[in-house]
């Protein structure tokens, strides 16, 4: 080879590896900011599970249900059929804003398979309470695909961690919720999200009726 070709061949060489680190920049920059997307996502997903149960109440009339029950326990309806059988559900009535009611909605958690017609993954059915209203189902999770949720009793002086609480009288001292994933479909820009959403969300009701 002469020098000129030599040259001409670094020349080449030189721009097209000036090119792939731009286009590498531009990748890494936008997974970065996807990831950062996802976990801020992730925060106001778990912001409002915690708004929604810190408000959960009951009301003297008996009207107001708290009902927890374990994955695998019987269907209560048909709409309860469309959750992942391991999975647990919760439903309450909170008088946080939501938005079906500003007042008053009664909220239902679950996981649906991903054959569900409305969605899969954590769901959120929000129904105006004492009023009439269409309902509301939102996805707040699609990739998960189970809710542990368990509930603190302090009955009888005893404080001890149980699966279920269905009650129109007495909330649960405190209840834990967290979200799970399967670990062999993460990605790497929802890790961050995924592990926020694990983590248990903690949430004390002692007092609230």
């Amino acid at each position: 080879m002469t020098l000129l070709e030599v040259i001409v061949a670094l020349t080449i060489a030189g721009s097209a590896l000036a090119s792939g680190a731009a286009v590498l920049g531009f990748l890494t920059d936008q997974q970065a900011q996807n990831g950062t997307q996802t976990v801020v996502s992730a925060s106001a997903v778990r912001g409002t599970i915690r708004a929604w149960t810190s408000e959960a109440r009951l009301a003297t009339e008996g009207d107001a249900e708290f009902r927890g029950r374990p994955g695998g326990a019987p269907a209560s309806s048909v709409t309860s059929m469309r959750r992942a059988d391991e999975s647990d559900e919760l439903s309450f009535v909170t008088t946080a804003p939501t938005e079906v009611s500003a007042t008053g909605t009664i909220v239902r958690l679950y996981v649906a398979s991903a054959d569900s017609a409305r969605g899969r993954g954590l769901m959120a059915e929000l129904r105006p309470w004492r009023r009439s209203g269409a309902p509301v189902t939102l996805s707040l999770a699609p990739d998960a695909v189970g809710m542990r949720v368990r509930y603190l009793s302090s009955l009888y002086g005893r404080r001890s961690w149980i699966d279920s609480w269905v009650t129109t009288s007495v909330l649960p001292a405190a209840l834990e919720l967290s979200i799970v994933y399967d670990s062999t479909t993460m990605r790497g820009e929802d890790r961050a999200a995924r592990a926020l959403l694990s983590t248990p969300v903690l949430v004390a009701l002692a007092g609230r009726q």
